[in-house]
Formats: C-alpha cells, structure tokens, sequence
C-alpha cells in the first residue's frame, strides 16, 4: 500500500526531469475566455475559417467542455450534447438503454454524424450514435442545425454534428482517466499523441463495463448490462511542410443486454423469459491527404471503408408454452470517398469537390428481405465571397445521384453591424433515403416489418435560420454573451409506419401525404466574472404533423427546455458547478402529455500537478419517469415498454480520477 501511495504521488507531482517530454502549462486547461470561442477554426464549414469570420451557424463543444463532460462519462459523448440549445439526447429503448441525438424536434434518424469530415452511422447502423463514440480523443464539436445536404450529403434532414479529433504536436500528451459509480459502472480509457519532424501517432483506448440495474424494483433492467471496447490509432507522416497524410484505424465491439432482470443475471426460463441483447461490431479506416499549394490552395482526398456486424436476439415465452428466440443479424460494408480542391483570393474563398458513397447491408437471414445496395455519386462547389469588412455572402451547392438526382443548394450571410456583433442568415435543403432501420423497429429486432416498397420516395427537408450574436468586455474581469437564433425546418415525405390489417403486429413504411413543421428558437447567455461563471440556454420548439386532423406535435419533442450552469474555478487546484435542466412536457403516441421535470447535477474536480479527482453527482435529487407510474404493460413474460421521456436510471454517483499531461 505504501508503495502504491509513494508511485501515485510521483506521478502527481512535476519531475524535474520532464524538460526531456516537455508539457503543457497549467493555464492551457483553464477555462477560455468567452471571445476565444471566436477565434476557433470550424473544420465542417470546408473552408477551415475562423468562426468569426464564416456565414455559417456553427455551435462549438470546446476542449475544456469535452473535458468535463468526459469526466461523467468516458464511454460516449452523450453528456457532451446534454447542455445544448436545440440539442435532444434521448433515450430510445427501456430494455438496452440506447440513445438518440434530435435536433429542432426532429427525430434521432435524421441528424447526420460525422468525425473529421466522416460519415460515422447510417442505414442499418444509424440507430447507433452517440453510445458508440468515447471522446477522449476529441479537440471539439461542431454542430451545424437545419437542412444540410449540401455540405456532406445525404442524412443531414435536422443537422450535422461533426466530432473533430485531436492531433499531435511536437510535446507529448498523455491522457488516462478512470471512472466509477455506485450504479455498477466502471470506464477505462487512454490517450497518447506525439509528433516527431516526419511522422506522428495518436492512439485512443477505451473498455467500459456495467452491471444490470432494477432501480424501481419492477423486475426489469433500468440499466442494462455492458460491456464495451474501442481501440483507434492513428497514422500520421509529414513528408514536407505543405503535406499531411493521415492514416486512422477504429476497432470497437460491444455487447448490451436488457431485460428481466433474473435473466440477465442468470439465464431465461419460462417464468423469467424476456431477454434482449445486442451485439455490434464496428471496423473501419480513414484515410486523409491534405496538400496545400503556394499560392493558398488547397488539394484534399478522403477515402474510408467500413465494415460493421450488428446481432439482436431476444427470448420471450409463457409458463405454459415454455421459452422462444428471435434474432436478427447482418452486416452493413460502407464506402466513402471525396476529391476536393480550394482556393482563396482577396475576397473569396472557393472549394469544389466530387464524392462516392456505398452502403450495402446482407442480412444474415435473406429471406427477411431487409438487404440494400446504395452508391451515391455527388459533385459539390462553394464559394465565400467577402463583400466588404462588415458582409461576407456563401453559396454552396451539391448534386447527388442515387436512382435519382438531389439538387441542393445552400445560403448564408454575414453581417458585422457592430465590432461585438454578429447576424447569420441562411437556408438549405436535405435528404435521406428510405430505411427500416430505426429505433421503433429496433424494440423489436426488426422481426415485423416488411421491406421497403420500391416506389418510397426519399425524405426530404427544407429549413432557414437566423442568429445574431454579441460578446463583448463590459468590465475588465466581466466578460458577457448572448445569442438568439430563430428557426424553421420543413419536412416532407417523412416516412411514417402502418399496421397490417391482415397480419397483426406486422408494420410497413409509407411517405406521410403531408409535412412536418418545426419552428422554434434559441437564447444563450453567458456571463464570466473572474473565476465565476453562470451560463443559460432555452429552447423553444414548436412542431406539427400537418398531415394528421389537428396538426398534433412530433411525440417527445418538448417545447421547453431549459439548462443553466454555474460554475466557480479556484486556480489552480480546485473547481465546482451545478447544473440545473427543465424539460416540458411532451406528446406520447397514445395521445396524452407527459409532466414537466427538473434534473440537476453537481460537480467538485481537485487537480494537484498533472492529478485531478472528480465527484459528480447526477440528478442528485433522483428524478424517475417509473416515480409517475410504471413503465410497461402486460406480463413479465411479454411486456409492452412505454415511451420514455425521462430518465430511468435515478441518480448516478461517481468518482474519476485523471492523469494528464
């Protein structure tokens, strides 16, 4: 023991000897101040600017925010998005805990995910998202809301989020954390990243585990049983000062199993049937050339494949009839290749580019008839054109080809009126091909529903945004923010599922005769005081089905939203926050209006050298959807799981501790 607690204080404290790996300084993981935000470099935008300077409406998850985030959960970058205006994390299945990203009201399926530019998730793996992704090895997060096709293709119906990662620099970062709650929870994970004259490496490693929860004694999980691994390398070579070549490599598996709480513990009988597991394997390399000329252009080739394996069984049964499995599996191969070429001149700033896009899916079982092949060919151009100091015009527009053609152009403006302000206008369009795949027919491990008819049109939306932004310095230890961004998304041939009248249970998928609206707007304030700091978001979203009588809204999508955090720093070694979020009430299926609810959380972080320890306390006041009423129907043995809008899992307690340096 004493030698454990001599080789932990040695690791704490600041060698002497580190001048051979030089480190960061302490001041480069205190909090930025407010207008450094503007100055970071957006990466979805294509033409890699300066926030401050592009048309495009970007909100930034920046490194220290990550970093908090990480700190309640090292496995996924679900608490990253939690605080966002307009951004939804909900939780999609009661049984496997998985969880989708809305946003403007939208549903999960239709925001498209992105790392460095990738496209992460789609068909037969897009009702995975946000659990499969650790953040350790995140620089930031981009998140751009509306139709935006035109940027990265395809899927983009209520937005992007695009993860960017970290690279390595010429002193040597090593970053390990370790996490633990009284739930049952433990997460591991590591980076390193080091960069020689020529060549450089980054590697990620994650392994998360979870034990099975009943939090309100009903017999059911409430957290399911995890166990879950990625490792991600990644290959740098710099051949010359103007050439980048990166080569990164992604292996992650998981399994997750939900359900009678006896038979996850144990194994399904008749009286203790209801099972559900999930299975995935995820395999892919990404492959970036970035060549930059002499006279400010820029020449850029992507390329990446991707193989991923997803098995669902689940076993159900009654006393009398004894226990039956169902199961379904395939495996989903995805391609995605890009040619691009810019330039910039005095005042304008140009990127065009050509893509192909594959995704193929070969069910294990054939005769369900839930294959597909796509290729999608597309051709892009983009132009920023700097009018004058204070108005910056950009037009894009993309042309993919699948079946058949997708015209999609984009607008946005910029308009400096004052030194501290900013107004952003633009609009775009959007698209999405037909799948079963989602999380409504993953409850049931796609067992009834039918094929795609080949006569169903793509999904498609149009959308207009305007935000007007200030920051400015009113005192010299008082920093202030705010921003107001309005809204309006129009979505057409939202596919919508029927019932077969002669085959009970089974569902098929048509186009809805009408569309669906979403309207809505954003307030962020924050406010920065020396080492106090407050900040506030409220979102207001209106949504109509306008194809139904009444135009009722899109179920679990709340009006009000709200999310406040106050945090105090104690250079260096100390810091606190507390966090409080309301979300209204939202619409079921079934037609009744849930109830408002408050949840709130609680950090304490003590670094001393490069050590942190970190205390959060999430919804410390335990608020659960099973405390209005239960949260299935029927037997134990055949149970009908109800929509959730709430949390199930109660209050999480944890302890992570970091090493970085």
């Amino acid at each position: 023991m004493k030698q454990f607690i001599g080789l932990l204080l040695l690791l704490c404290s600041k060698p002497a000897l580190s001048q051979d790996h030089p480190t960061r300084p302490i001041s480069d993981t205190l909090k930025p101040p407010i207008d450094t935000l503007e100055n970071v470099v957006i990466s979805s935008s294509r033409t890699n600017q300066r926030l401050k300077n592009i048309p495009l409406i970007v909100q930034v998850v920046n490194r220290e925010d990550i970093e908090e985030g990480m700190a309640q959960s090292p496995a996924n970058i679900r608490e990253l998005l939690t605080e966002l205006s307009g951004t939804q994390v909900q939780q999609t299945s009661a049984v496997s805990g998985n969880a989708a990203i809305r946003l403007q009201g939208l549903d999960g399926r239709y925001t498209q995910l992105l790392k460095d530019g990738f496209p992460l998730y789609g068909g037969f793996s897009g009702s995975l998202s946000i659990l499969q992704v650790p953040p350790l090895d995140l620089r930031q997060v981009e998140v751009i809301k509306g139709a935006g096709s035109a940027l990265y293709g395809g899927d983009a119906v209520a937005g992007i989020i695009n993860l960017v990662s970290r690279t390595p620099d010429s002193l040597l970062h090593l970053d390990v954390i370790a996490n633990q709650t009284q739930r049952g929870g433990a997460d591991l994970a590591g980076y390193y990243s080091r960069r020689s004259q020529h060549t450089g490496l980054t590697l990620m490693a994650t392994a998360s585990r979870q034990t099975p929860v009943d939090v309100n004694k009903d017999g059911f999980t409430d957290i399911a049983r995890i166990r879950q691994g990625t490792i991600a390398p990644s290959f740098f070579w710099y051949p010359d000062d103007n050439t980048t070549i990166r080569l990164g490599l992604n292996a992650s598996a998981e399994d997750r199993t939900g359900g009678d709480l006896q038979a996850v513990r144990h194994r399904a009988d008749s009286l203790h049937s209801f099972l559900q597991s999930n299975h995935t394997d995820r395999d892919y390399y990404q492959l970036s050339i970035i060549r930059k000329g002499r006279r400010q252009q820029t020449m850029t080739f992507k390329n990446s494949v991707g193989y991923f394996f997803r098995r669902i069984e689940q076993t159900a049964g009654e006393p009398a009839r004894g226990v039956f499995a169902t199961g379904f599996s395939g495996g989903q191969v995805s391609s995605f290749t890009e040619a691009s070429y810019g330039f910039r001149t005095v005042a304008h700033q140009v990127v065009g580019g050509i893509s192909l896009v594959t995704d193929r899916f070969d069910p294990s079982y054939p005769h369900q008839g839930l294959g597909y092949t796509h290729t999608t060919a597309g051709v892009f151009a983009q132009d920023d054109w700097k009018l004058s100091q204070k108005l910056t015009f950009e037009a894009g527009a993309r042309a993919d080809a699948e079946r058949t053609v997708y015209f999609l152009p984009r607008l946005a403006l910029l308009y400096k009126p004052v030194r501290d302000m900013r107004v952003r206008l633009g609009g775009g369009f959007a698209y999405k091909l037909p799948t079963v795949f989602n999380a409504q027919d993953e409850e049931d491990g796609y067992q009834q529903v039918y094929p795609m008819a080949s006569g169903t049109r793509a999904e498609r939306s149009a959308s207009a945004n305007l935000a007007i932004n200030y920051s400015g310095t009113p005192g010299d230890e008082l920093r202030f923010a705010a921003d107001e961004n309005v809204y309006y998304t129009r979505l057409s041939h939202m596919l919508i599922p029927l019932t077969d009248s002669l085959q009970r249970g089974w569902l098929y998928y048509v186009n809805a005769p009408g569309a669906v609206v979403s309207f809505g707007s954003e307030t962020n304030a924050r406010l920065t005081l020396d080492d106090l700091s407050f900040a506030v978001s409220y979102t207001y979203t209106h949504t109509q089905r306008q194809y139904l009588a009444g135009k009722p809204p899109l179920p679990l999508a709340p009006e009000s939203r709200l999310a406040s955090v106050l945090s105090y720093e104690a250079e260096p070694h100390w810091k606190a926050g507390v966090d409080a979020f309301f979300t209204g009430g939202q619409w079921l299926d079934n037609g009744t209006r849930t109830r408002s609810f408050w949840t709130f959380d609680l950090m304490v972080q003590s670094t001393w050298g490069h050590c942190s320890v970190m205390l959060n306390l999430e919804n410390f006041t335990d608020t659960r959807q099973s405390r209005w009423g239960p949260l299935y129907s029927g037997t134990m043995q055949d149970p009908v799981f109800g929509q959730i809008y709430a949390p199930l899992e109660g209050r999480i307690i944890s302890l992570a501790f970091r090493y970085s340096r």
